[in-house]
């Protein structure tokens, strides 16, 4: 049934995992799911360093609102496989955009209940200002690209300890499943910095229809639930719409989503008058 790759399957044997299904691919990734000890799991074999940085963030949160790891090195990760029935994204496609918010807004505040590891921890994080680095850089004269520049500038000048926090990074609703007794998060791209920015890209997803039409219920509920002042959350979401486009024109970024992105960032744009910023 296995078809996976001689690492993957050394890692089967290693970890005494029973596949039940065939190998499949992501561009960072190989994935298998199977069963150890009467639990349904799926083993992941990083193809990319961020793929290893994002499950050393997972096994640090210990299951805390997020997937929980069985085994891990360098190379590969053994986690819990979600097997619930409900889908984030179904649900805001169909009636119950508000609850998904909600749900997604629930599993980033207990992620970020922690206070950021300690370098004894071993948990390598990359500062958003990095991650940031390609909008700052960027050369352009798109206005929408400009002023998400000119916002991620000044959020990122302005944040304090007190808001920084160990960041999954890619918060959307394909990233939060459900796993029987509740939601968690996977695939974390193990960040640093402020809290607000994992709630970005929620109000991009999961589709341009849903991210259009319910941008303004979604920065009430984000802002109220998630505790977070609502112009310094469009301040990260107007920066996020920016790093998004400047990504899909290096094409690692779907078209619908830096459709979606640009029509969220000029809503946010028409909404963050200039004496809004929070400097």
């Amino acid at each position: 049934m296995c078809e996976g790759s001689e690492v993957a399957k050394r890692y089967l044997r290693q970890w005494r995992v029973a596949p039940t299904g065939p190998a499949f691919s992501t561009s960072t990734s190989e994935l298998i799911r199977g069963v150890r000890r009467n639990l349904p799991v799926m083993l992941k074999v990083a193809r990319v360093d961020e793929e290893a940085r994002g499950s050393a963030l997972l096994e640090w949160w210990g299951g805390r609102g997020a997937v929980r790891v069985l085994k891990r090195d360098d190379t590969a990760t053994l986690m819990l496989r979600a097997t619930g029935p409900r889908e984030l994204a179904q649900m805001a496609e169909y009636g119950s955009d508000a609850e998904a918010s909600a749900a997604l807004v629930q599993t980033v505040r207990t992620l970020h209940d922690r206070p950021p590891p300690e370098p004894s921890d071993g948990v390598p994080l990359v500062p958003l200002r990095q991650w940031f680095g390609e909008l700052l850089d960027a050369k352009t004269d798109d206005p929408l690209m400009c002023t998400a520049a000119e916002f991620a500038q000044d959020l990122l000048s302005s944040t304090g300890p007190a808001d920084e926090r160990a960041l999954h990074g890619d918060i959307h609703h394909g990233n939060v499943l459900d796993f029987g007794d509740g939601w968690a998060a996977i695939d974390p791209k193990g960040l640093f910095g402020h809290r607000a920015f994992d709630y970005a890209n929620i109000l991009c997803n999961p589709s341009l229809r849903t991210a259009a039409e319910n941008l303004g219920a979604r920065l009430d509920i984000i802002s109220s639930e998630g505790d977070l002042d609502r112009e310094v959350l469009a301040g990260w979401a107007l920066a996020w719409c920016g790093l998004s486009l400047v990504w899909h024109q290096h094409d690692t970024c779907p078209s619908w989503h830096a459709e979606a992105s640009r029509r969220v960032g000029e809503q946010l744009l028409r909404a963050l008058a200039p004496e809004e910023r929070h400097r």
